[in-house]
């Protein structure tokens, strides 16, 4: 039971701070599926943007696997306030599509939320302290447009947001679309197309039809896997790690597994020497064993599930925060400063059947046991 609960709980903590990472990624920022001007993803270079069909966009959200369509124009520009300078990434957003996908607007701290028709902007709540600003204030953006085009301009800081990802809470601001066009002189044009997909185990399918219904030599298709290889990477590598630790975990539960049916079949050595003595053959008493460990079992996998259940719903909905220096040390390695939990139903049966298989390996010692068993030293023990 014990055995079983310590699994599940180091395995969902685990598991759910990769989904948490993947969902960081996806939700905040790539999206499930996006759409550029071939070669853009490899340089981000603000004069591979593209104009897409209103129609074939408007065909394409009527696919009841697509959420939305949301268009961006992303670039780099120069932020200034007073004395501060900072380079930050800045996107042109449509706030309302946004909004379905990210919920940025829930990551509003102070100030309001844009709309399509505004000429202010959003800033991210590190960079805000950075550059010494507040809502209202007034925020210097220098950048170079499309084809070399100089873009410069005065936006008044309308909101301040608190992002989940600390990379981007460094260096990001939001302009409404039409402004972020206008700013970088790029006409109706897009850098990309941000597909809100409505399962995560649909943007295969929903990826390879996309790339039949546009034209390949102008334009990529990319899902989130691609998008954010390094991430995948990562939790590739430290699942490796997690897998070595919960090895370890199984190793200690063996032996703790594999001493007490040691003490269960020492203990009735006289007992099982008695039965055979007056009749009962040796398969038999191998059977009876083998179900009262199989029934033992079944009980402690299910009173592991059962008391498990309430600290993993608790964590669920209340993940843990970190505080102090651990914060700091997350943020530089751009991860979100919590652990969540996971309930994943292959946690559960996963970590049931692999001990439930340690605790079968466990029955070959007192099947061997009474199959050696000498009757007479046995009712002499």
């Amino acid at each position: 039971m014990f055995a079983l609960f310590f699994a599940i709980i180091m395995r969902g903590f685990q598991l759910g701070s990769y989904d948490k990472m993947k969902e960081n990624a996806i939700e905040s920022y790539s999206g499930y599926i996006q759409i550029h001007k071939k070669g853009y993803w490899d340089d981000k270079n603000i004069d591979n943007i593209f104009e897409f069909d209103q129609q074939k966009i408007k065909d394409l959200e009527s696919d009841p696997r697509i959420n939305n369509i949301i268009p961006r124009l992303e670039s780099f520009a120069l932020a200034s306030s007073g004395e501060a300078t900072k380079g930050v990434a800045v996107m042109g957003i449509s706030p309302e599509k946004e909004n379905t996908m990210t919920k940025i607007k829930t990551y509003l701290q102070q100030g309001e939320f844009v709309n399509s028709e505004d000429k202010s902007i959003l800033v991210a709540e590190e960079l805000a302290n950075f550059l010494k600003i507040k809502v209202k204030d007034t925020l210097v953006l220098f950048s170079s447009g499309h084809h070399g085009a100089t873009a410069a301009g005065l936006f008044t800081v309308k909101g301040i947001l608190k992002l989940p990802t600390p990379e981007m809470n460094r260096s990001t601001v939001y302009l409404p679309i039409t402004e972020a066009q206008s700013f970088f002189s790029t006409g109706n044009q897009f850098t990309a197309l941000v597909f809100d997909i409505e399962n995560l185990e649909e943007v295969v399918d929903v990826e390879k039809e996309i790339s039949q219904n546009i034209n390949l030599d102008e334009y990529e298709v990319m899902g989130w896997k691609v998008m954010n290889k390094e991430l995948l990477q990562m939790i590739e590598s430290d699942n490796a790690g997690g897998l070595i630790m919960i090895a370890i975990l199984y190793m200690v539960i063996a032996f703790g597994i594999f001493g007490t049916v040691l003490m269960m079949t020492n203990e009735r050595i006289k007992e099982f020497s008695m039965m055979i003595s007056i009749g009962m053959k040796k398969w038999k008493l191998i059977l009876v064993v083998i179900i009262e460990l199989v029934f033992l079992n079944i009980l402690g996998v299910i009173a592991g599930i059962i008391i498990s259940l309430p600290v993993m719903i608790y964590f669920y909905y209340h993940p843990i925060r970190f505080t102090g220096e651990a914060v700091e040390a997350m943020k530089d390695f751009n991860f979100e400063p919590i652990m969540p939990m996971s309930m994943d139903s292959h946690i559960f049966v996963i970590q049931a059947i692999v001990i439930f298989a340690i605790s079968l390996v466990s029955m070959y010692y007192p099947i061997l046991k009474i199959l050696k068993l000498n009757i007479v030293k046995g009712l002499r023990s």
